[in-house]
This record gives C-alpha cells, sequence and structure tokens, in this order.
C-alpha cells in the first residue's frame, strides 16, 4: 500500500515536471528578431504671392510748359470724357504719376518658374506710306487754299515708346538702359535698326526685336546676366513674342528654396520734340486728325492697349 502510494507520488511529480518543462520551452525558448520604422512628412511650401496693379493711362496730364502754368494753365491735355483715359505728344506714365506693376513674392520649397504675358495688344502706329499733310495750308494756283501737300514714311511710325523697368535685390535696371550697356556693337546696331532707342521702343518694334535678335545666344545671355544682377535666383530665361496675334510671353525660373522678391514696371512716353521733328510733328498731326476723324484711314491706329497676366507656377 505505501509502495503504490509513493509510485503514485512519483509519477505525479514527473507529469508536472513535463508540463513545466514544456511551459519554459514555450515561453523563453523561441528566435525573435523585430524591427519597427516610423517616417513623417509635410507639404512643401510655397506661398508665391504674384500681383499686377495700377493703370499705364491718364484722362488728363499736367502742363510742363512753364508761359502756360504763369497763366494759371494746369493741364495741357484732357479728355473730353471724364475717365476716358488718351495719350499724346508730350504725355508719358511719368507725367501722369502712372504705372501698371507686376510683382512676385514668395521663398517656395519647389522649383517655380515666373511667367509675364503680354495679350491683345494694340498700339498707336501709323504705317510706312504717303499720306495727307494737315500741317501747312497750300495755295493752289487759282488761288484757293487746301491740305494739298503730302508726307511719306519709310517705316512704320509708332510714337509711344515703351520700356521695361524691374527691381530687386536692391537694385533698379532700365531694359533698355542694360541693353544698351551690355550689348555687342553688332547686337545692338541689329536692335536699333528694328527701333530700340535708350527711351525704349514701341511694343510691336520690342517684339520684332524679341524675335529677330533674341534668337541669338550673345543677346540671351547679356539679358539673362542683367536680369541675374536684379533679380536673384534665376535663371533659364526665356523670351517669346508673335506680332501677328500681339502676344508675348517673358519667363523665369527659380530653383527651391530660392527667394523671389521682384517687381516689373511697365513705362511710356510719346516724345514732344524728337529727332526728325518736321516728319514727325506731320506724322502726328495726321494721328490726331484720324483719332478726331477728320479722316479716315485703316493704315492708322489710334488705340493702344494690352492685358497682362503674371503668372508663378510649381515646375514638376
Amino acid at each position: 500500500m505505501k509502495k503504490n502510494t509513493v509510485m503514485r507520488v512519483l509519477s505525479l511529480i514527473l507529469v508536472l515536471t513535463l508540463m513545466s518543462t514544456c511551459a519554459i520551452s514555450s515561453t523563453f525558448a523561441k528566435y525573435v528578431t523585430k524591427a519597427e520604422g516610423e517616417d513623417q512628412a509635410r507639404v512643401a511650401k510655397w506661398g508665391v504671392v504674384v500681383t499686377v496693379e495700377g493703370g499705364a493711362f491718364a484722362d488728363k496730364y499736367k502742363t510742363a510748359d512753364e508761359a502756360y502754368k504763369n497763366a494759371e494753365g494746369e493741364y495741357s491735355v484732357m479728355s473730353a470724357v471724364e475717365g476716358e483715359q488718351v495719350v499724346a505728344p508730350g504725355t508719358s506714365a511719368k507725367e501722369a504719376d502712372m504705372a501698371l506693376v507686376a510683382t512676385v513674392k514668395g521663398t517656395p520649397e519647389v522649383a517655380a518658374r515666373y511667367t509675364l504675358e503680354g495679350k491683345g495688344i494694340t498700339d498707336v502706329v501709323l504705317k510706312k506710306g504717303s499720306y495727307t499733310d494737315y500741317t501747312q495750308l497750300v495755295k493752289a494756283d487759282d488761288g484757293t487754299y487746301g491740305y494739298t501737300g503730302e508726307f511719306t514714311l519709310d517705316k512704320d511710325y509708332a510714337p509711344l515708346k515703351w520700356n521695361l523697368v524691374i527691381e530687386g535685390k536692391g537694385v533698379t535696371m532700365n531694359v533698355a538702359t542694360a541693353l544698351y550697356d551690355n550689348l555687342p556693337a553688332a547686337n545692338l546696331a541689329q536692335a536699333e535698326a528694328y527701333g530700340l532707342t535708350r527711351e525704349g521702343c514701341s511694343i510691336f518694334d520690342a517684339i520684332t526685336i524679341i524675335q529677330k535678335v533674341a534668337g541669338n545666344d550673345g543677346y540671351k545671355n547679356i539679358v539673362e546676366t542683367a536680369l541675374g544682377k536684379v533679380v536673384s535666383g534665376g535663371r533659364n530665361f526665356q523670351l517669346e513674342a508673335d506680332k501677328e496675334a500681339g502676344t508675348f510671353k517673358l519667363s523665369y525660373d527659380f530653383d527651391p528654396n530660392k527667394e523671389m522678391d521682384f517687381t516689373f514696371t511697365l513705362d511710356w512716353s510719346w516724345a514732344f520734340e524728337q529727332e526728325n521733328a518736321e516728319l514727325f510733328n506731320k506724322a502726328d498731326t495726321y494721328l490726331g486728325n484720324v483719332a478726331a476723324e477728320v479722316v479716315t484711314d485703316d493704315n492708322a491706329s489710334t488705340t493702344v492697349a494690352a492685358t497682362f497676366i503674371a503668372t508663378a507656377t510649381q515646375i514638376d
């Protein structure tokens, strides 16, 4: 009896030992390999602000004539319709304290392309050809007087001279002046042949210069170098223009984290006195008579207009 009891106890101990061994093996004796990773990201900053503000023209312009001022004259050009903008010889954006300004500000964390476009462009132009001279009455053989004289333009006459002023990095660049100061003589002579002056050039002369001269690598390098002094961090300057469609596009690229902080100001002037004064006085007078409907002529454009679009776009 005692022997059987001992055997049972031993058997129970053996069973419990085996169970314990299995439990220990299951809990502590397995291979374990573990890895854990974590990552996060945020949206890259854009924060670019683009504006186009102001206007280029006025409905009246103050006189520059001292005698007229002394006689209490204030404006030498004034539209007959208040608010209807006009241009005339002797007027300019500066004289009227007017300016069309495009600005861009921001430091995006992505590459960006800034584009300034002009669409629907028209300019004051009298096409080359022969026209009636309205500056002087001519006496005929029968003693009567009339405007029977003529004048001839060898090329299109566009009296408004446009210029682009670019500001950035504390530097101001007048584009016409920069071209005169930096272009090689051959390129400058070519640009002048297409209408460039130190005061600027007509819109369509500018488009022609872009088409005819800007394709030259030397010209583009000069423009990009000049712009680089004003517009920090920019490169890949591009110019496109279509005279027939009346459009142009200027673009400039910026690498990520490059500050964009610059301003384009469009300036214009119509000189009161010009080098070829006698001829251009006749042309100015003819344009004024077309505007007054004294004469009708499809070769004369007496309206200046343009739509300007400033855009900043992420580069893929």
